[in-house]
């Protein structure tokens, strides 16, 4: 193991679950008709046959494949984080800008990327949160670069995190090498007794090589709580 951010002594964590999403075009497809049908002022009896089967298996809130969270009310409905940043991030010679903002999008076509030369251990998330925000109970993460197999298996994925809390280390996420969204659940944080924000810090420490390029990246980081509903 790697003690050169002091994680030897720090307890470690595994997904409670994992959820593979699927972004295929057929779903893709399906989602888009589903739109559209529903827009129809007007359908044949043929038509809502098909609306009423894509209902029953996407629901009415579904607006894209690409949203993480539907368009239906959510833990974010009550807050979420008012800001990230990361330690650095990665400008492609296309003048494609891999921002902190990709991984706090909640869209999987995005993703946020670590600027430095190499593997990027020792770069970082940090998420905000206005100290009345709803508390968080599980945080996701969607690992690697999940736009597509192609860009997932050729850019680096997160093999370890460094979760800090207010600025004191936590623990170790320890996460799959899949094409994943990976739940954590790890008490609850928020609402700081001296009134203080939020803030959780997540820190690359360890990474699942990809196929083509040393860059590594999240697709997002999200969370999910109480006090919402």
């Amino acid at each position: 193991m790697n003690f050169a951010f002091g994680q030897g002594s720090l307890k470690n964590y595994f997904p409670k679950s994992v959820f593979k999403a699927d972004l295929s075009a057929k779903i893709d497809n399906e989602i888009k008709r589903q739109s559209e049908l529903l827009k129809k002022e007007k359908l044949t009896s043929t038509e809502q046959k098909e609306l009423d089967i894509l209902l029953e298996k996407y629901g009415e809130v579904v607006e894209s494949m690409w949203d993480i969270v539907d368009g239906g009310c959510s833990w974010y409905c009550g807050g979420g984080n008012y800001e990230v940043k990361s330690s650095s991030s990665l400008n492609s010679e296309k003048g494609i800008k891999y921002q902190a903002k990709n991984a706090n999008d909640l869209n999987y076509r995005t993703a946020w990327v670590e600027g430095k030369p190499d593997e990027g251990v020792g770069e970082y998330l940090e998420y905000y949160f206005k100290n009345n925000s709803p508390r968080i109970t599980e945080i996701i993460i969607s690992n690697g670069y999940m736009k597509s197999e192609t860009a997932w298996k050729n850019n680096n994925r997160v093999k370890k995190l460094k979760l800090s809390v207010n600025g004191k280390p936590f623990g170790i996420l320890n996460l799959e090498d899949s094409k994943s969204d990976q739940k954590f659940k790890l008490g609850t944080f928020g609402h700081n007794k001296n009134g203080t924000d939020l803030i959780l810090r997540f820190e690359i420490v360890e990474v699942y090589k990809g196929g083509k390029f040393n860059d590594t990246a999240i697709t997002e980081i999200y969370f999910d709580g109480i006090d919402v509903h």
